[in-house]
């Protein structure tokens, strides 16, 4: 991997930033822009929590209607653009599921990775590359921190349905993701700052 496609990365950041800037001031066309640069990976997740085409396609089309009404109150000091997205993708699509569960789980089998079409060589091993640096990541934490956090984002749970199925209080699911992203976050800072995610 070249320095020179680490930072494409704080390019590809800075473009996502000035898109959504635009769209905060009522630009149609950024919008269209960032929907072509980051659906795939919107989809991705998506995916991988619904399992079905026409559920993740609604719940895509959300995250960019979501993404039109809140850009205006985008804050970079919360996360780089395609994690806001990534996180409005894990939403919409856990509220889709909502929609059309009863009372049963979703299976913990998702692939770690959602299927993307790769547009070239170096971006797909850009993306395994992260993939390998979030798992390493997700692999550092205790394997109660480790546990809530896969039931969160590769599960789909809420924090009261992952307290159930633990059978331990909501307070102290809580408390779990809220470390666990705190080590994450200073694990994965020195990538980010780098432009590497």
């Amino acid at each position: 991997m070249t320095h020179e496609r680490f930072a494409g990365d704080r390019d590809n950041n800075a473009r996502l930033l000035n898109l959504i800037r635009r769209i905060a001031d009522g630009d149609h066309q950024a919008l269209g822009e960032l929907y072509d640069a980051t659906s795939r990976q919107v989809f991705g997740v998506a995916k991988r929590i619904l399992r079905d085409d026409s559920d993740t396609e609604e719940a895509t089309m959300a995250v960019y209607l979501e993404v039109w009404r809140r850009a205006k109150s985008y804050d970079l000091q919360r996360g780089l653009p395609l994690a806001w997205l990534l996180m409005m993708a894990r939403s919409r699509a856990i509220d889709r599921l909502r929609a059309r569960r009863s009372d049963r789980y979703v299976q913990a089998d998702a692939p770690a990775t959602p299927e993307l079409a790769q547009s070239d060589p170096e971006s797909a091993m850009l993306e395994a590359q992260q993939g390998e640096m979030i798992r390493a990541a997700v692999q550092s934490l205790s394997p109660d921190q480790r546990q809530v956090i896969e039931l969160t984002f590769f599960s789909g749970l809420t924090n009261q349905e992952i307290a159930d199925r633990l059978t331990i209080p909501l307070g102290t699911v809580k408390g779990r993701i809220r470390l666990a992203l705190q080590h994450l976050r200073n694990r994965l800072r020195p990538a980010a700052e780098k432009g590497w995610l």
